[in-house]
């Protein structure tokens, strides 16, 4: 199988670089120049990596394209191509509808969305794919695994999900210079804060039968630390302003299909 990619930003580093560290079976994998320097390390770190300045002869050559254009210049950059109607479309462009995509590229080819994250390139992240073709399903699922959305609304609310990764590092940073104010090394504190998510992400992957609920009981003693803590959070509307945020990323996502 040959892949074209039509963008090469971050989320496409990744996504390369995670299937040529799997078995995925991958001939070739054609990549735009842009961004330049990207495309050329990968060129460069990986016999199988091929740069072409040719959009559509990217597209002609490869059986699977990936876009990964940013969103505000995906009609002036794809209204120029053409895809046949037996290639397979995968479309990392955060907002575009699959119409709008077709109609740009004059086909009637099979078009899925999907939401990759940084993650990948390590097999260590699940993504969201819409509506979710097999061989489309396959190949995220060599990367950390695949979920497929069977409404727009669904594949939008991974999306939404997907901009808690700021908020992460926000909660992250702000412990840990609470940390600092306390005595604690800054090295020190990250270093615990960091080795403590990823225990609990652990954790967390090893029971996926247990809801997050059922997983807070297991992760608390009644009337403890760990329970005042979530007890204040939510006293102190922490997870309303959580919801308040979902809710208006949701609508801007709406709002910009």
């Amino acid at each position: 199988m040959k892949l074209g990619f039509i963008g090469t930003g971050a989320i496409s580093d990744a996504v390369i670089r995670g299937l040529l560290k799997s078995d995925c079976r991958v001939d070739e994998i054609i990549v735009s120049r842009r961004s330049e320097h990207i495309s050329t390390k990968l060129a460069a770190d990986f016999d199988r990596v091929r740069v072409e300045d040719d959009n559509q002869a990217i597209i002609d050559q490869s059986d699977m394209i990936f876009l990964a254009v940013l969103p505000q210049i995906a009609g002036d950059v794809l209204s120029a191509l053409r895809v046949p109607d037996d290639k397979q479309i995968v479309s990392l462009i955060a907002t575009i509808p699959i119409s709008d995509l077709k109609v740009w590229l004059g086909t009637n080819a099979q078009c899925d969305r999907a939401i990759p994250l940084p993650p990948v390139e390590h097999h260590a992240c699940v993504t969201a794919v819409y509506p979710g073709s097999p061989d489309v399903m396959a190949l995220f699922e060599k990367l950390g695994g695949a979920v497929a959305a069977e409404t727009i609304d669904a594949f939008d609310g991974y999306a939404t999900g997907s901009a808690l990764m700021a908020t992460y590092f926000t909660v992250l940073e702000s412990a840990a210079q609470w940390m600092v104010n306390q005595g604690s090394d800054y090295a020190d504190a990250r270093r615990y804060l960091a080795a403590l998510f990823s225990g609990l992400a652990g954790n967390t992957n090893k029971s996926p039968d247990q809801s997050f609920a059922d997983l807070y009981e297991g992760h608390v003693t009644a009337g403890g630390l760990n329970e005042q803590v979530a007890q204040t959070f939510i006293r102190e509307k922490g997870t309303d302003a959580l919801h308040t945020a979902l809710d208006e990323v949701f609508a801007r996502i709406k709002a910009s299909a």
